[in-house]
């Protein structure tokens, strides 16, 4: 088992669920391969834990990744490479090196401006601030009125 899924299993409760109204918002992609059987997001390609979505090559146009929070550094050095589009949903933590990693790809950053209730194992408001990073992706007006951006052409 690859060190990611090790991770993905390890740690109880590490599978924040995207919550279903920000799902519908963010849109349809060509791959989730963070998924779980709970997972709201529309892709046309959803990985779950059994299927090792990081080690899988990513020959797809678009991809959503919410991955797991306990291990994000080789979900962020997959992302930073990816040359299509992508967005990530991710806990704000610029101290990190996943984060560092992340920004190698001049990302945008938007934070979200109120706490996100997640879904799945442990139903809760995040005690963090969550953020979408994106790249070649832009959020509809309707989901930008739920992100601090500087402005919205």
């Amino acid at each position: 088992m690859s060190p990611v899924l090790a991770a993905e299993r390890s740690v109880t409760g590490d599978s924040w669920c995207t919550p279903k109204w920000l799902a519908d918002l963010l849109g349809r992609f060509d791959l989730d391969p963070c998924a779980n059987e709970q997972s709201h997001i529309d892709a046309e390609h959803k990985w779950h834990a059994d299927i090792d979505g990081h080690a899988r090559n990513w020959r797809r146009d678009s991809v959503f990744c919410n991955p797991p929070y306990s291990n994000v550094l080789p979900w962020a050095v997959k992302l930073a490479a990816h040359d299509g589009p992508w967005c990530a949903l991710l806990k704000l933590d610029p101290t990190t090196r996943w984060w560092a990693t992340l920004m190698t790809a001049t990302p945008t950053v938007a934070p979200f401006r109120k706490r996100i209730k997640f879904e799945g194992d442990r139903a809760m408001t995040a005690n963090f601030p969550s953020v979408l990073v994106y790249s070649a992706w832009r959020p509809s007006r309707e989901l930008a009125k739920h992100l601090w951006l500087p402005v919205y052409p």
